[in-house]
């Protein structure tokens, strides 16, 4: 291998190392593949000691403080911490020597992130948590970005409301990374996420709650999630944060999804008969100015990391725009 020039950024020194052209296409390839594996590990990696440096110094607790919009600090009361990365900044170095993706985004200044395209209204569960994860990416930045020298913008690619084609948008190059949108316990193009991608420190958690009507005969029958387990019968209503906990554990009822406007959109369908209680993330429906419920904490918590590409991966087109192409290991265990 030659030194051929070594590039800096500020607070970084990256040596790139070329293959000589006698060295081969396959030597190449290989180095090439190396180099990407690296680049994504290193921004998951990145991700983590910049998170574990947030929640160390409590900043964390101070977004909470701010949140939601409409009620300020009540988050403090529906985020869980789940400790999967303790507040330890000194097992959690940034990485030396950025390459691959890791060292474009530090030379670019912007990093790419999946979004969804859904109304930010009190209608929707996911108005109490977007500003939160917007607030935390926004902390992550800043202490990369103090590390390495680089001011990160970051530069949303929005996909429309629905099933999101999440992992495919990582494998093509749309983005990044995703951000905290997608649960670590689910499932996108027909994989589990924690199979088909890389995913940091679980950055937002929180619990599950069943809300029902306080003049519903349901309010004094169902006290725990066993007892709604135990009655299949009884018609849930979810939002999009809630829906594939709700079906997977609610196999034999039905589950409704309101991917927009999923608040007032399942008060709704009590209203006219056509749900019986509601699922989501909120301990009280009162925290989104709704009267009348009583709320049932589930004992279920869902948490959020961050996802990159992994390698190994891929989604091939089925030759329909509307249903997300399904993804598969090309070389499974």
């Amino acid at each position: 291998m030659k030194l051929l020039q070594s590039l800096r950024l500020p607070g970084v020194a990256v040596a790139m190392l070329v293959l000589s052209a006698c060295a081969g296409s396959g030597a190449t390839r290989s180095a090439d593949d190396a180099e990407l594996v690296r680049g994504r590990e290193q921004l998951i990696r990145a991700f983590d000691a910049a998170w574990i440096r947030v929640i160390a110094s409590g900043k964390d607790q101070e977004i909470l403080k701010t949140e939601p919009p409409n009620r300020p600090g009540a988050a403090s009361l529906y985020m869980v911490r789940l400790a999967d990365c303790l507040p330890s900044p000194e097992i959690a170095p940034f990485p030396e020597q950025p390459v691959g993706l890791f060292k474009e985004i530090l030379e670019r200044g912007t990093i790419r992130q999946l979004v969804q395209a859904v109304p930010n209204t009190p209608a929707d569960t996911s108005y109490y948590f977007s500003g939160i994860s917007d607030k935390y990416m926004r902390a992550v930045l800043d202490e990369i970005g103090a590390h390495y020298g680089v001011t990160l913008q970051i530069e949303d690619v929005a996909l429309p409301p629905g099933p999101l084609p999440s992992t495919s948008a990582l494998l093509d190059g749309r983005v990044d990374y995703v951000g905290q949108l997608n649960a670590t316990g689910g499932e996108t193009q027909d994989m589990r996420r924690r199979t088909s991608r890389r995913f940091s420190c679980t950055m937002s958690a929180s619990s599950q709650y069943i809300h029902i009507p306080n003049t519903s005969p349901l309010a004094k029958e169902i006290n725990t999630f066993n007892d709604l387990v135990a009655r299949p019968e009884v018609r849930v209503c979810a939002g999009p944060l809630t829906t594939q906990t709700a079906k997977a554990y609610l196999p034999n009822h039905k589950v409704t999804t309101k991917y927009v406007k999923d608040l007032s959109g399942c008060v709704k369908e009590i209203e006219k008969g056509k749900a019986d209680v509601i699922a989501n993330p909120l301990p009280s429906l009162q925290i989104a100015g709704i009267n009348g419920f009583k709320s049932v904490h589930t004992l279920i918590v869902a948490g959020t990391p961050l996802w990159v590409a992994l390698e190994g991966i891929e989604c091939p087109d089925d030759g329909n725009p509307r249903t997300p192409d399904v993804c598969r290991e090309i070389s499974p265990p």
